[in-house]
Parts: C-alpha cells; structure tokens; sequence
C-alpha cells in the first residue's frame, strides 16, 4: 500500500538508525506482511542488460541486499522468496530463478518458467504503454504551453506519496505538470556521452532525464533524495552540470520532513522556473558538444610515462608495494603522507559533505600535494584504485579529477579497476606475484604487530620492528629479489619482545569497509584504542580482497562464457594462494596455526545463509569473516568500521545485531565521518567492559587461553 503513518512507525522503530528513508521504509511495509504464507521479494542486481564493463545497470548495494535485510530483522525465514534478478545476459537467468521460487511455493518448474515468461511480457508491455502515455503527456505541455517539471527521482520514491509528502498533487496545485521520469524518451541520450563509467541503473536515467530537461524550454527539474543516499552523493554533481544555468530544485526527504516546509520550497521552486520561463527561448539550453566534453566524467587508463612521477594516497603500509612495483619497473613513485586534518580543510572545501570519508580523505592527499608541495603539476600524475561498481568507490577518479579541474588544478589521475583484478597495467606477471607475496607478508607482519604491541617490554619496539621489516620487503620488492630468509627471522625477533608475565587480552575481530579499517587516520587509530580499551585486536587483511577480486574474476568469465580468460584467472588464483600459504607458515610460531586467513569460499560460505554471494559488495566479506570469528571460542567479539553513509557499512550494520543474539558475543559497528569525536571511543570502551564482564561470568567468549598458548 502507500505509505501510512502506522508503516512509518514501524519502519522507524525496526530500522538501523543510520539507513536511508527508503530502506527503513521497507521494513514498516515488510512488517505488515507479517502473517502471510508467502513473501516474493526479488533480490535486484543489475536491472537491464549491461553494455560493458563499464555500464552494467546496478542497483545499489542496500537495494541488493534489502531483502536479506528484511528477512533477517522480521524473522520470514524461508517464508520469504528471493529470486535473484540479474537481467545483465538477458532473460534465461532470472527465468530460471523465477521457477526455482514456483517449486519452493509447490508449483511444478514448467508452470514457474511459464509465469515466469508471462511476468516478464506484462513487465515490457507497461514500459510501452508508459512510453506512449509520456510521449502524450509531452505533446499535451507543447499545446498548452504548460510547464512540466520533471521528477529526478526512483520509482518507489516519487511514486508513493505518503513517502515524499504528496508532491506531484501539490506541484499540481502550483499549476505546473508533474512529470514521472520514466515518461521521458529516456533511450534517446547515449549516458556514455556525459561519463564512461554510468555503471548503477537509475545513474543512466537520471543523466538521461537531465540531458532532456535541459534541452527542452518547457521542463525543469526537481530532484528528489533522501539523506544518506550513497550513489545519489555523486550522482547529483553530474546531473547539476548537465543543467548548467537552468534551474534545478532540490529536496531532501525523510522521516523528519516537514509538510509544511516541503510547501514553502515547491513555492518557491515554482516561482523561481516560472519568472525564468520567459527568458528559456532565448537562453542557450541543452549541453552543446564543447560543455558536453567540459562536464565528461572520464578516468584516465592505466598507461604509465617514465618521465612522470606517480604520487599515491597512503591508504595503508601495504601501498609502499604500489610504489616499489613502479620503482622496480622503471617509473618513478611517490607514497604521499599519512593523512591529517589538512586533507580533510582542503577538501570539505570542494565537496557537499554526502560523499563518503576515504574520497574525502584521498582528495585532500592530492589538494595538500598541490598546496604544499608548489603547483607546477607538469610532471605528476596520480594513482588511484578504481571499480566498475557498485559501490561509489568506482567513483572516485571521475569526480576528483572533475572537481580538480573546476578549481584549475590539472592533475591527471590514472586508475585500475577491480573488476578485472588490476590486470590492466604494464606491470609484468611474474613481478606481480612478487608484490603479491609481499602484501601478504605485510598482512601478516601487522598480525605479528598486534599480538606483539600489547605486551611489549618496551613501549613503542613493536612498532619500530614493524617498520624495519616492511622497509625490508618493500625494498627486496622494489630490487625484484626474494625476502624468504627476512620472514624466516620476524617472528623470533617479534617473539623477543614480549612480556611473558602479562596476561592475554580479550581477543576481537576487527572489519569493514577496506580504506577505513586501514587507514589509521580516518578510523581515528581504532586498534590503539582498543588496545588502550585492554583488548588484542585483528584486523581482515588486505589480502582477503585481493583473493575475492580474483575470484569474482574468474567467476565472471565463467558467466560471460569466456574459458580461455576463466582459465588464465584460475590458474593465477591457485598460484596466488598457493604463494599466500608458502608466506602464512613463516608467522604459525606466534600468529598460530589456526590464524591461517579464510579462503574466499570459507568466507563467502559463512556469508550465503545470511547474504547471496551474488551481491556485489564487501559485505559479502564482512559477514562471513565476522561470523567466522564469532563462531571461534578464542575471539571475544567483533567490531565493523564504516564510514558515514557506506552502503556495504550499512548492510553489515542493518544485520549484526541478529548475529550479537546468536552468538551471545557482542558485535558493534562505528561510522566514522572525519570529526573529532568521542562517541565511538565511548562505544569501544563499552565494548571492552561487556567483554570483561562475559569473561568474568565465564560466559561463551570469555573462555580466553593464557598467553604461551598459540592462537589465532
């Protein structure tokens, strides 16, 4: 039904506090469904068929996931029916899916392919009869010279008017003509024309939708959010440019909007375009080729220039390696600072403050580069990791190097993706594995480290051994040579440094969304405090996704029917992990031999009963090693980092509190957003005392060996 106040109410009290408005709405509409037999609810991955790579028609990832969500919070059990949606190869997918749910139900898989079939027919006929009635309702605006204004927003947002407040009746009522964004020729606009990665579904109608409301002197735009969309955060950027001069109105809708003053600003939204309307013919609209090419989102591919220097975001020790496979390949390399809250002045000067914490935080790498450093950029280019979605992260070459230019700063920024597991750049295979090798060599050194620092003898050795031994492997990376014989020595001199009269600490499982659980700076130096809190940490390892790229590589060939490609990634898989266990048994000594990282199956095995692996996010990792640690009787209790507004962050902390009652262990999760603040250090002492009381109680999770005993 629409949106009630009952619903409302439900939603809000049932809801992760920090999700969007329509993700909260969902559970007060799930909530009302409670004593049905049946609950269809499809889980969405990508909505059309994908042009390439590059553009895929993802839904976001809360949308992916919601009914995993849904059904883990109201308890439907296997009550609820979750297809899996993914139109990317067409129909056959989702056919099949559709008659796996009819036999669930008790039908036989003829009749679910059958409905199936039908259901999609039904789907493609509305979408004509749509595009006849928006092709009527604009023809209509041209005879009347009404004004129309066009409704930026999603489906299930500017469709159900107890959610956005009856917007569309009172634009009405102002004596303009709502328009549904779907009524417009959206095929018409070529997306790939304003960026070269539109990569989430409703990102390619809203650029479309721009491009034609510009374009046209009778329509004008009203874009409608909700706080804390993610893709929204950048997506708005793109669309305010292709407007250009042309009026734009904008609200923000949630739980806490106002009647009342979402009337005072369609008021004024209506006389602003009606005053403006007059002028519109004379006015240059549209997007002509020179400000089209002015307002492209574009990354730069990976092609390296020996005579640049390459600078890169400290984002973790780990990047020392980027640089070293630069260095040992004849370019020249640069690892910039750690971050401080210069990186942050700089940057929330240019930014809403809605695009998440690492963008922010690697921005101002490249702004305190640019100011402090003199500005002659000549010879520099950036480095920044990238994604073909659908997270925002595949975001962030594209807008920085746009917001870099608005302010005159030409820093070209190259950048690999993800989804071909960084295979695009001129570094040769053989070096690497060797970096390869290396990142898991790091990993395991920061185990050693955080086993060690607790209990160290002498405050601050730990960290000067760390330091001394990643500048060992990264220089062996950098000269191409070998570091067997220095892992063979770290884990006696690290051993060397503990007191073995201090008793172990509460050990507790650190992850996340991957910058800000290692990027000491954002997550404010988490696993300092909580080692002042008196807890032993872990932190998942960077390795962990490197593994999963790998294996999302190989698994995406597969589907794409591309085995020569399937095969090269498979064997580059099994080499891979075998290199990761020749590195690992160096570390068993002290790390433990149980402290062997998860394979991607492991983790993605413990993720499936709560999450479809399917879903493209980090989630899917962060479930499955929180829960992997959750079911060991040697770690106490979990803690997930995010930062403000992540939308894997979101998923994990939508669902964890399910996992705290299961387990009897406690799971919190931290938002982080840049501020100074003292509410998450509040959090982790908290967490800390709920550890020493379950410990003391001799409850499960307090049971915690005695430090001469290996463990993970």
């Amino acid at each position: 039904s629409q949106t009630t106040s009952e619903i409302m109410e439900q939603a809000i009290e049932l809801s992760y506090t920090d999700s969007c408005f329509p993700v909260k709405l969902l559970h007060g509409h799930a909530a009302m469904l409670k004593d049905a037999d049946y609950v269809l609810y499809p889980c969405a991955i990508r909505l059309g068929s994908k042009n390439d790579d590059a553009d895929q028609k993802y839904s976001c990832p809360l949308v992916q996931a919601s009914p995993y969500i849904i059904r883990n919070v109201l308890g439907f059990g296997e009550r609820l029916l979750i297809p899996i949606l993914d139109f990317s190869r067409g129909d056959a997918d989702v056919i099949n899916n559709l008659a796996d749910v009819a036999v669930k139900m008790g039908f036989s898989r003829r009749k679910g392919k059958k409905a199936a079939l039908a259901g999609i027919a039904s789907q493609r006929k509305f979408e004509t009869d749509r595009a006849a009635l928006g092709r009527e309702l604009l023809e209509q605006l041209r005879q009347t010279g009404q004004l129309g204004v066009v409704l930026l927003a999603r489906s299930y947002m500017f469709q159900d008017a107890g959610a956005n407040l009856g917007i569309a009746e009172k634009l009405a009522q102002l004596g303009v003509v709502p328009v549904p964004l779907d009524f417009l020729p959206l095929e018409s606009v070529n997306p790939g024309d304003y960026s070269d990665r539109p990569y989430w579904f409703y990102e390619t109608k809203f650029i479309a939708a721009a491009a034609i409301t510009a374009s046209d002197p009778q329509l004008y735009g009203l874009w409608l959010t909700n706080f804390g969309c993610g893709p929204n955060s950048f997506i708005l950027h793109l669309v305010e440019d292709i407007m250009g001069g042309k009026p734009m109105g904008q609200l923000e809708i949630d739980e806490h909007a106002a009647e009342a003053g979402i009337v005072t600003r369609l008021e004024a939204f209506v006389d602003t375009i009606t005053g403006f309307a007059p002028s519109a013919e004379k006015t240059v609209l549209g997007t002509p080729d020179a400000r089209r090419r002015d307002i492209f989102r574009r990354a730069l591919p990976p092609v390296i220039d020996a005579k640049k220097t390459f600078i890169i975001p400290r984002m973790a020790p780990h990047i020392e390696l980027v640089a070293a496979l630069l260095e040992g390949s004849g370019f020249r390399a640069m690892v910039l600072p750690e971050a401080n809250e210069r990186n942050l002045f700089y940057a929330d000067q240019l930014t809403s403050g809605t695009e998440c914490l690492p963008y922010r935080v690697t921005l101002g790498d490249f702004l305190r580069y640019y100011h402090e450093n003199g500005t002659d950029l000549k010879n520099v280019e950036a480095v920044m990791a990238g994604a073909y979605g659908p997270c925002r992260f595949g975001k962030y070459a594209l807008e920085q190097i746009s917001i870099l230019k608005d302010v005159g700063i030409d820093l070209p920024i190259r950048t690999t993706v993800s989804n071909n597991a960084y295979r695009d750049t001129e570094i040769s295979p053989r070096f690497a594995r060797l970096a390869w090798k290396g990142c898991v060599a790091i990993d395991y050194l920061q185990r050693l480290l955080w086993r060690t620092r607790p209990y160290e003898k002498r405050p601050g050795s730990a960290d000067e051994l760390f330091d001394a031994y990643l500048g060992r492997v990264v220089g062996h990376v950098r000269n191409k040579e070998s570091f067997e014989d220095v892992l063979r020595q770290a884990t006696p001199d690290f051993k060397s440094l503990i007191d073995p009269e201090l008793p172990r600490h509460p050990l507790v499982g650190i992850n996340g969304e991957i910058f800000l659980r290692s990027n000491r700076f954002s997550n404010q130096d988490l696993v300092r405090e909580c080692e002042k809190a008196g807890l032993e940490v872990v932190v998942s390892p960077m390795g962990e996704w490197m593994k999963y790229i790998f294996y999302r590589h190989v698994e995406d060939a597969v589907r794409d029917r591309r085995f020569l490609k399937a095969l090269i990634s498979y064997i580059i898989k099994r080499v891979w992990e075998h290199d990761d266990h020749v590195v690992a048994k160096h570390f068993s000594d002290l790390v433990g031999v149980d402290g062997k990282e998860p394979s991607t199956e492991e983790l993605l095995a413990q993720t499936s009963p709560w999450l479809s692996p399917r879903c493209g996010s980090e989630a899917v990792l962060s479930i499955g090693a929180g829960i992997d640690w959750m079911e060991n009787p040697k770690f106490a209790g979990v803690i997930s980092v995010m930062p403000h507004g992540c939308m894997p962050g979101g998923i994990v902390a939508a669902m964890s509190e399910k996992f705290s009652v299961l387990y009897h262990k406690p799971w919190i999760n931290l938002t982080y957003d840049g501020f100074a603040e003292s509410t998450n250090l509040t959090r982790i002492n908290n967490f800390a005392e709920i550890i020493r009381f379950c410990s003391q109680e001799g409850r499960e999770g307090g049971q915690l060996p005695s430090l001469t005993g290996n463990r993970a």
